[in-house]
């Protein structure tokens, strides 16, 4: 590839990727406090059934821990 090639490809590729802005754009800690001291999400019933099931399957199947321990 020559000079004048690589010339090319390079302010081809300052004029399709222009400079990014290091800078935000607003302060992102007010957003942050108002996300931790909105209500506390709550956790579906459908999440508590698997961590139930899962458990039960676990003490019914003790080998299973084995077994996710190797896929691990």
């Amino acid at each position: 590839m020559s000079e004048h090639d690589e010339r090319e490809i390079r302010e081809a590729l300052k004029q399709a990727f222009p400079p990014i802005n290091r800078e935000l754009g607003r302060d992102l800690w007010p957003a942050v406090l108002r996300k931790l001291a909105a209500r506390p999400t709550r956790v579906p019933w459908y999440d508590w059934a698997l961590i139930g099931v899962s458990a039960g399957v676990l003490l019914f199947f003790p080998q299973l821990i084995l077994v996710f321990a190797y896929h691990l």
